[in-house]
């Protein structure tokens, strides 16, 4: 795994074990198109065999202690494993949500979900040695289908809608929570913010 991390990131490469008030950690990718006027973010639609089947999500799961050596190391794996996307650089942390999980064996476990914004190789091609992005359709997502059942680019004002109406595209999972859609508008934001810089 290649990838680069903005420097205010770079504190999460000896993360996990500064944090021991919790027993699982999970990780969360939102992916960007900036190929069309406005930014695209990927989201995938959950299994209808799956848990919260039909919530929309943007890739992410759990980390896995045996197999990431980090948890930026989780992100890049997860990002790949659910719909094909090498992650090139990880540039914001959007969000950290905690809750407690119940096992159905019992007792609970405290989890931390740590949400990033990403850039992934697939965005981007060079064209006469420039980067050039690639159309939004042409971006070759693969999901997992056992997780995923498709996918979508939205647009933020779909999210909104979505958020405000039950009308909208998306149905987005943990509506007692509520963080998924809450974490997708800030990812937004700070995609934003960055593309008002440059």
């Amino acid at each position: 795994m290649t990838y680069t991390v903005a420097p205010h990131l770079e504190y999460f490469t000896d993360f996990v074990a500064a944090r021991p008030e919790f027993e699982g950690f999970g990780v969360g990718a939102y992916v960007f198109s900036h190929a069309d006027p406005t930014p695209r973010v990927l989201l995938l639609q959950r299994a209808l065999t799956d848990s919260m089947p039909g919530c929309w999500e943007g890739p992410g799961g759990g980390c896995e202690p045996k197999i990431d050596k980090t948890l930026l190391d989780s992100l890049v794996r997860e990002t790949l494993e659910e719909c094909g996307l090498h992650v090139s650089h990880i540039s914001d942390l959007v969000a950290v949500d905690c809750w407690e999980h119940y096992r159905r064996s019992g007792g609970r476990i405290r989890i931390a979900k740590y949400s990033f914004v990403v850039e992934v190789q697939e965005t981007l091609r060079c064209s006469a040695g420039t980067p050039q992005p690639v159309p939004t359709l042409q971006i070759p997502v693969q999901l997992e289908p056992l997780e995923h059942q498709q996918f979508d680019w939205a647009i933020k004002e779909d999210i909104l809608l979505s958020v405000r109406s039950s009308n909208g595209p998306y149905k987005f999972p943990l509506p007692l929570i509520g963080h998924q859609a809450p974490n997708i508008l800030r990812a937004f934001e700070l995609v934003e913010e960055r593309q008002s810089k440059e």
